[in-house]
């Protein structure tokens, strides 16, 4: 198992290091695209980008992760606190003597506790210092899952914490007098959705009784789901989210008493029909219709909630705003296309579109091979 270890660290080691160099020539962005086509999740691509990124201006620390002497993850802790706190070669070459025998979570630690010292004279405080490293983040983990990672300072931890222990007490008296079928973690997963998407029994009118629930009632929300309607059956199929996650009828049916519908007409290739208008801002059925198009940025494919809509044809250029003139592009991916001169294309085999970047001095354009040339009319 240590063999087998010593080859995954280096062979993830070399895999940043190339990362890193691409990374120099094409931006953080395009090589965490890289990594996502070697079928790595979104999210470890990105991380794995940024530690390449981070690393590229400490040699020392991305050698011994080719090398295997680090873990990607440990030379990603190291990176990030020395974007927060400068490291000395000093400082660089301790951690590097304690990362082959300390554990994820102790080195974590350390790496932690050697950025306070570096910051003791920084004017703040260990929790504000804390509180300058709080974090959430969301992403889709395996099996259809939604998965969050939130890091907060001692005081919030503490509050969140006690929250979700008295509203999963709560759930558990109900358990008890019900039909006790949660395990402790489900109910600490249903005691957090129900704090954030949920309102407490006392901000409710009168006539309204929370009880049952753990004193809590769903808040009205918008929850984009599309389906199929059979017009030979009369009935839907192919109920599913936003992204194309696939849900069960019965959940749309459970939805629909406490979020707002909002109907969408399709075309029958899946094409939106036309809601353009004369203004240049899209509408927000608009949005919703390429949330359920284009499912994130064509250029990177981070969640639609994230994106701009961009018009193909500039709409000062007389472009429409209507869908087949939209798409949705992230913050990052959008200003490619106004500062870098990249070009958003529709693949006419898929009906896909996707961003390409302009050709580079030296390599031939897009869909010509070297060799070719192209012959003006």
């Amino acid at each position: 198992m240590a063999e087998v270890d010593s080859i995954r660290r280096r062979a993830e080691g070399y895999l940043v290091g190339l990362i890193a160099r691409y990374g120099e020539l094409e931006g953080r962005s395009a090589a965490a695209s890289v990594c996502h086509q070697f079928g790595i999740s979104a999210y470890k691509a990105r991380q794995l980008a940024k530690t390449a990124e981070g690393l590229t201006t400490m040699p020392d620390i991305l050698r011994a992760v080719e090398q295997g002497r680090l873990s990607a993850d440990q030379g990603g802790m190291i990176a990030e606190s020395h974007k927060r706190a400068p490291m000395s070669e000093q400082d660089q070459q301790e951690l590097l003597a304690l990362g082959g025998w300390q554990g994820h979570d102790e080195f974590k630690k350390t790496v932690t506790a050697d950025e306070d010292k570096r910051r003791a004279d920084d004017g703040m405080s260990r929790t504000e210092r804390q509180r300058a490293r709080r974090s959430l983040k969301v992403f889709d983990g395996s099996g259809g899952m939604v998965v969050l990672h939130a890091e907060l300072d001692q005081v919030d931890g503490d509050r969140v914490k006690t929250a979700i222990c008295a509203m999963s007490a709560k759930m558990l008296g109900d358990d008890i007098a019900f039909d006790p079928i949660r395990t402790f973690e489900q109910r600490n997963a249903d005691a957090l959705v129900a704090l954030i998407t949920q309102q407490p029994a006392d901000a409710l009118p009168a006539d309204l009784d929370g009880s049952g629930c753990g004193g809590v009632r769903p808040q009205k929300t918008v929850l984009v789901v599309s389906a199929d309607y059979g017009a030979i059956e009369g009935q839907l199929t192919s109920a599913g989210l936003i992204d194309g996650t696939p849900i069960d009828l019965d959940e749309i049916r459970r939805l629909a008493c406490d979020a707002d519908i909002l109907p969408m007409i399709f075309s029958t290739d899946g094409q939106p029909l036309y809601v353009g208008n004369a203004q240049r801002a899209p509408t927000k059925t608009q949005k919703l219709a390429l949330y359920r198009r284009d499912r994130g940025c064509v250029g990177c494919g981070i969640r639609p909630q994230a994106c701009e809509a961009h018009h193909i044809v500039p709409w000062e250029d007389g472009g429409p705003t209507n869908i087949d003139n939209l798409v949705l592009l992230c913050p990052r991916c959008h200003r490619k296309v106004h500062r870098l001169g990249y070009t958003v294309e529709n693949c006419s085999e898929t009906g896909r579109f996707t961003l390409r970047p302009p050709p580079r001095h030296g390599f031939p354009p897009p869909h010509q091979q070297p060799g070719e040339r192209r012959i003006a009319a």
